[in-house]
């Protein structure tokens, strides 16, 4: 078991925006969090694209050097291997939305034993993850 906690895109918007009815809860979250954090170089892309075009360049740079600049993140490339296993992982359900970042995210966090995300996605549950907040 991993002592890092990941971190989806859906926690960083929901960070990010502070009109969204689960910033709050997630900035509150954030802040208590004293845990090792740790996301996917593709989590980074989605979050950096989606605040981006949602808000500005200027602040996807301010959340983004606050990610991947962080001591206390790790940054994680996925390998050949943890791409085929999403990709697998992708194509087994072709009835749910699940996309393949979050497939991505999770043949990582098998890989490296992590169990908690911070997310407000109900994916990473229903792959038998624990996801924070609840």
């Amino acid at each position: 078991m991993s002592a890092h906690i990941y971190i989806d895109t859906s926690f960083i918007y929901a960070l990010a925006d502070e009109g969204d009815p689960k910033h709050s809860r997630a900035t509150r979250i954030h802040d208590d969090c004293l845990d090792l954090l740790c996301l996917s170089t593709h989590v980074v892309g989605e979050a950096m694209s989606l605040l981006t075009k949602r808000f500005s360049k200027s602040i996807a740079l301010d959340i983004g050097r606050g990610l991947v600049e962080e001591e206390k993140v790790w940054v994680i490339t996925p390998s050949d291997q943890d791409f085929a296993d999403a990709w697998a992982l992708f194509t087994r359900y072709p009835d749910w939305d699940l996309d393949l970042i979050d497939s991505i995210s999770f043949a990582l966090m098998h890989r490296e034993g992590i169990e908690q995300a911070l997310t407000f996605d109900s994916h990473f549950a229903q792959m038998g993850f624990t996801a924070l907040p609840g």
